[in-house]
């Protein structure tokens, strides 16, 4: 996640308007990162404008088009991927933030999207899936929880557990279950004209015993069910 800190350099460019503007820099060192895409995302999850870091200041600015919750999605890289805090835009509200952003691993730099490749990472027809386990007390305790990781997959169909980074999780045993379960899959690599890349692959889990209801309703999610403790 991206930590908010006070601008260094930010000087109001919009008039009228509702905007964020402000400066990347790296988490390690506070250095300008320039180049980096910056999307504007409202609470829809609409991406409502974009720009692109200066390449020496790290410099940016995204006018929204109306007062309300915003965020900024910021992508160094191929597949370095970041949030900012959401924030509030209020009418002809201009917010100057400086953004840190997380020093990734160079192989997720290097890493694609999914919505940037031509065929996209899956997982392999017929090779042995070991999901992952519910744990023991989770389950004792009526505990389920949801777990969404994000790893890269390689070229040659390959987790690189190097790369894998938790998204969200409701608790470090669901953690654990799924980051053991995520080192021995095989995948069908990601294409790109027909080449096989690197790709950041997300998988999202939901340990739910039988009597619950089903929080991901992702078409990818795979749900563990474990039958409640008597």
């Amino acid at each position: 996640m991206l930590l908010a800190a006070p601008a260094i350099l930010a000087l109001p460019i919009f008039c009228g308007a509702q905007a964020v503007q402000g400066i990347l820099v790296r988490g390690k060192d506070h250095r300008p990162v320039g180049g980096a895409r910056l999307q504007l995302v409202d609470d829809s999850g609409r991406v409502v404008a974009h720009d692109i870091a200066d390449s020496a200041s790290g410099a940016f600015a995204l006018a929204a088009p109306q007062k309300g919750q915003y965020e900024v999605k910021i992508i160094v890289g191929r597949g370095g991927v970041s949030f900012s805090p959401r924030f509030a835009l209020d009418s002809a509200q201009v917010v100057e933030r400086a953004f840190a952003v997380p020093d990734w691993p160079q192989l997720v730099l290097e890493s694609y999207l999914a919505e940037d490749v031509g065929k996209q990472a899956t997982y392999k027809p017929g090779a042995r899936f070991v999901g992952p386990r519910y744990p023991d007390g989770m389950r004792a305790s009526r505990r389920g929880g949801v777990v969404r990781a994000q790893f890269v997959v390689d070229r040659r169909g390959r987790p690189d557990m190097s790369t894998f980074q938790v998204l969200e999780s409701d608790d470090d045993l669901f953690t654990r279950s799924v980051r053991d379960a995520a080192r021995h899959l095989d995948f069908v690599p990601a294409e790109v004209d027909g080449a096989p890349v690197p790709q950041i692959f997300e998988m999202d889990v939901e340990f739910r015993l039988a009597d619950a209801p089903v929080r991901l309703h992702a078409k990818n999610a795979i749900t563990v069910t474990a039958t409640p403790p008597s």
